[in-house]
């Protein structure tokens, strides 16, 4: 499958090492992690054991979760914690559906965090949709385990895809799309609170929704700039 699996800040090899098993056990072949804490490759191949052991041995190390997303045009995160501002709207298997139907088309990318604290409010921005795995209790799985159940539920999924979606823009083009959008929020003092990430992830999955492609993230990016043009003119009639 085109899907991607980024780890967040893994503190342990070995789960770097069982979520690339659980890669090649569902036709993933793209592993990416973010700013291990550790990458003992001794321990990661053992976990990864003969089945995983390729998919390991190709992995790619990023220093930020926004240059491992550049590239991909569909982000799904995965949280345990929730509350007001974490607000999860889908259930994996319904995740799974959209994951396995944008990756026709698509590179999509499923991002899973540190195995203390998860992903922070600031990483699922860069995710257009959040899911959760229900447990007894609402304790939260190991990651490499999260992984595994994640892709098993893309995998039943991708067997059943009637539609797929269309190629969408990249997470690079989104993002200085996102940016302008910013910049014209502020300019207008539309930013109803103080918590810019939160009103901007708002923002961010009410768009996601449209399915923007390359051409249409240009004409938005296209007129914010105008507009900001327009604005700066206004304050400044004279050039001042």
């Amino acid at each position: 499958m085109p899907i991607t699996v980024v780890l967040v800040e893994p503190k342990y090899p070995e789960n770097i090492g069982a979520a690339a098993r659980a890669c090649a056990n569902f036709g993933v072949r793209n592993l990416r992690v973010v700013s291990p804490r550790v990458m003992d490759w001794e321990r990661i191949l053992t976990m990864a054991t003969r089945v995983g052991e390729e998919v390991a041995k190709d992995l790619k190390v990023f220093d930020s979760l926004n240059d491992a997303l550049s590239d991909c045009n569909y982000v799904v995160g995965s949280t345990a914690r929730l509350g007001a501002h974490r607000k999860v709207h889908k259930t994996l298997r319904e995740v799974a559906c959209d994951v396995a139907s944008y990756s026709v088309n698509n590179r999509v990318a499923l991002v899973f965090g540190n195995e203390k604290w998860g992903l922070t409010n600031e990483q699922l921005y860069m995710c257009h949709d959040v899911f959760t795995i229900p447990t007894e209790g609402g304790s939260s799985l190991n990651v490499a385990q999260a992984v595994v159940v994640t892709l098993y539920e893309v995998y039943q999924a991708a067997s059943q895809v009637a539609l797929p979606k269309p190629q969408v823009a990249t997470v690079e083009e989104q993002e200085l799309m996102y940016s302008k959008i910013k910049q014209v929020c502020e300019a207008v003092d539309f930013v109803p609170h103080n918590n810019t990430v939160l009103w901007m992830t708002s923002i961010k999955r009410l768009l996601a929704k449209t399915e923007l492609t390359s051409k249409e993230v240009k004409i938005i990016v296209g007129f914010c700039r105008k507009l900001l043009r327009a604005l700066n003119n206004l304050k400044n009639p004279n050039g001042h």
